[in-house]
């Protein structure tokens, strides 16, 4: 005896064999009348579910429903972040977050340098809560460059170059170009005698991308004194600089002189432009370096290695650099 499916019962009404699932289901979109036809017509044909796959299709549709979306982490490597919206870091996370719902996941903040937190007891906890991938906030000092989790357990993405081992996938942005990008700029408008002060640190932590693309890339072909980079920059110091190598404009690496220029007479106050450009000093023209698109760019990259099932420190890391964009001003010479 022929076994009659779901296909018969469409050919003899005229209808989808979709429709005719939903009906036999008791869906409430379906009309009344269409379901009483096909329970009518399923039962003048002798047609029978198969038990086993009605129990599966009722599994996978209740999964379907009740599944929480997979957790991913960002983890806080050392200082918590600033809790104003418009600082990078929140920025950097919200566009994580973004990206992460986007795809389907949640993300979750977790802090390294809390009470009596390691790096081995963050793994425990990522374990035990089903969490499979991390993202790593940028890494500042050398004595945190090397943090201690157990890798092989999770997918794992780094913000930034930093001092971070061991080597991981990371994302960060093109400082090189964002130098690149000023002293272009700069040169449009008139400007020759360039200078750029900044801590070492930071430069030393980008693998000295701001000094190498500023010798690269400026306009004079002798710039003895106008590169100051200094491992512990003071007023005082950036004072007798300005003194000293006389810029035209100035360059910041990070806001760091933005109050300093205020004490200097308005005459002998020269333009200044950053390297990180923030929306609470837009008079400040510079490199918006995009903290959202770097998040998100995280995201897409520890998502990527969720997918296919990647863990622990890969043979080959990639580095993925988002680039940012000039936000100009009344900047003139």
């Amino acid at each position: 005896m022929k076994h009659v499916t779901l296909n018969d019962i469409a050919r003899r009404l005229g209808i989808s064999k979709m429709t005719v699932s939903r009906a036999l289901r008791g869906e409430e979109h379906v009309a009344v009348g269409t379901k009483e036809k096909v329970v009518r017509t399923a039962l003048e044909i002798g047609y029978r579910p198969d038990p086993e796959i009605a129990k599966l299709m009722t599994h996978m549709r209740q999964s379907k429903t009740r599944r929480a979306p997979p957790t991913l982490a960002f983890v806080w490597a050392e200082n918590d972040p600033a809790p104003t919206p418009a600082s990078w870091q929140q920025k950097l996370l919200r566009g994580a977050r973004k990206q992460a719902e986007r795809l389907g996941f949640e993300l979750q903040e977790f802090h390294l340098q809390g009470r009596s937190m390691t790096g081995r007891r963050l793994s425990s906890i990522l374990e035990a809560r089903g969490i499979s991938g991390l993202i790593l906030s940028p890494l500042v000092s050398r004595t945190r460059g090397h943090v201690t989790i157990a890798w092989e357990k999770f997918a794992c993405v780094v913000i930034g170059l930093g001092f971070a081992r061991p080597a991981l996938h990371r994302v960060h942005h093109h400082h090189y170009l964002g130098m690149m990008t000023t002293l272009r700029m700069l040169r449009k408008k008139g400007f020759r005698r360039i200078g750029f002060y900044c801590g070492s640190t930071i430069n030393e932590r980008m693998f000295r991308a701001w000094s190498s693309s500023f010798l690269a890339h400026h306009p004079l072909a002798k710039v003895a004194g106008l590169l100051a980079l200094r491992k512990t920059p003071s007023k005082v110091d950036f004072m007798e600089w300005i003194e000293k190598a006389n810029p035209e404009v100035v360059i910041d690496g990070g806001h760091i002189v933005v109050e300093w220029l205020k004490n200097l007479p308005i005459a002998k106050r020269p333009p200044l432009v950053t390297l990180g450009w923030r929306a609470d000093y837009p008079q400040v023209p510079g490199i918006d370096q995009q903290p959202e698109v770097l998040g998100a760019a995280a995201v897409d990259l520890l998502v990527a290695q969720y997918q296919q099932n990647e863990k622990g420190i890969p043979k080959a890391p990639r580095i993925v650099m988002t680039e940012g964009f000039w936000r100009p001003s009344n900047l003139s010479k």
